[in-house]
């Protein structure tokens, strides 16, 4: 982005700010703090303090989607669940500009909530400190569920609890694609005001998972200790320390931890207990498990005829 054209977004940004009584340097100040404490789980929640840009979208960007909602819904009453809620911006751009949307903002993090809940107290919106699970709002009925949020397990917990279409931004890379795997129809919304990893708003509707994640939830929740790989000859991969990804859009990326590989995930992946191999495979599967080395080399792919390749490329029987 040109520094001319920053500078102006930013200072619209600032006037929109103080129209509608959301106080940036206190916010700042907030997540200041919020840094000098021990926090866990970074990877599942926003809790770390970060800097304001980075845990929230702008109050323009939400202007233009609340803007864009209520003209879809020809300005009727609507009420927009805002899971992972921060200090609830769309909230304030809601009390300010639109006083047919009703905001639920659900935040786990209660700093960051008490601040919306100090200023817009006798509102029409709520606040909640927690983290989202639908007894919360199970006397409301939900227009549209809004999500900035990363990737990870209590995301898995969250969407199968959305029964209302979702409007999404990208967070760091991956949401869109993840949430493409639980949706089976995504629409663009807004282009962003601020630039973003994916440049414009999203929603999706019509709750249904994708076959491939079908397939790979059911390789993830078995307890064997090895993946097959079905390779033009398979190899053994340990299932422990496996990692997934959804960095690219229809795709999930497996990085194995035993070897070290990064593949892509098949529906005809399958999985096997080391236990149920013959012995000498099972000899060398814990020799790789071990570190150890064979002619000062490192055991890599295990196939499942017993054959193994070493790190110098050379494969031995």
């Amino acid at each position: 982005m040109e520094e001319s054209n920053k500078n102006q977004l930013e200072k619209k940004e600032e006037e929109l700010a103080k129209l509608i009584g959301f106080q940036v340097q206190v916010v700042e100040k907030i997540e200041a703090g919020l840094n000098k404490k021990e926090q866990t789980s970074p990877d599942e929640l926003y809790l770390c303090g970060l800097q304001e840009e980075a845990i929230n979208t702008s109050l323009s960007d939400f202007y233009e989607i609340l803007l864009r909602i209520n003209e879809l819904n020809h300005a009727k009453e609507i009420v927009i669940c805002d899971i992972g809620a921060s200090y609830a911006k769309m909230a304030f751009v809601a009390n300010h500009f639109f006083p047919n949307i009703r905001v639920i903002s659900i935040e786990p993090v209660k700093e960051r909530i008490d601040y919306a809940l100090k200023i817009l107290n006798n509102t029409k919106h709520i606040f909640i400190n927690d983290i989202f699970k639908e007894e919360l709002i199970k006397n409301d009925k939900i227009d549209y569920f809004f999500l900035y949020f990363p990737v990870g397990k209590i995301l898995d917990e969250i969407i199968p609890q959305i029964d209302a279409p979702l409007i999404a931004i990208e967070s760091h890379g991956e949401l869109l694609n993840r949430l493409g795997h639980s949706f089976s129809q995504k629409k663009k919304l807004t282009k962003l005001v601020f630039p973003r990893h994916n440049p414009h708003s999203y929603i999706f509707s019509h709750k249904e998972e994708t076959s491939l994640y079908k397939a790979f939830k059911a390789l993830h929740n078995k307890d064997d200790d090895l993946i097959i790989i079905n390779d033009q000859r398979p190899w053994l991969a340990d299932s422990e320390g496996l990692e997934h990804y959804f960095d690219e859009e229809d795709k999930i990326t497996l990085e194995l931890k035993c070897p070290p590989r990064t593949i892509h995930f098949s529906d005809n992946l399958k999985t096997i207990k080391s236990s149920e191999l013959d012995t000498n495979v099972q000899e060398i599967i814990s020799m790789r498990r071990e570190g150890k080395q064979i002619d000062g080399c490192f055991i890599r792919k295990i196939f499942v005829d017993g054959s193994f390749e070493l790190s110098s490329g050379v494969i031995r029987k």
